[in-house]
């Protein structure tokens, strides 16, 4: 089961690859990315190309990340 939050977040990269990010104060440390891939936005509406990032974290959370081709960075789902 997910939960959507689809919330604007900081993230801290090494290269191009996400290391850490911030949401609510917590900063939250990747310990491993599992899985990412691209996905081209609505075209008709014109939305921009994502990179989603499934990472997990020092704490054992699994997450989703989406990183728009605009430079924007969500939190779009959290795993339970």
């Amino acid at each position: 089961m997910a939960r959507r939050i689809n919330a604007s977040i900081q993230v801290t990269c090494q290269g191009e690859q996400p290391i850490a990010f911030q949401w609510e104060g917590q900063l939250y440390v990747i310990s491993r990315i599992i899985e990412s891939w691209r996905e081209c936005g609505e075209w008709w509406e014109k939305a921009p190309e994502i990179t989603v990032y499934q990472i997990i974290t020092d704490t054992q959370g699994l997450y989703e990340l989406h990183h728009r081709a605009t430079g924007e960075w969500l939190l779009y789902k959290i795993y339970d």
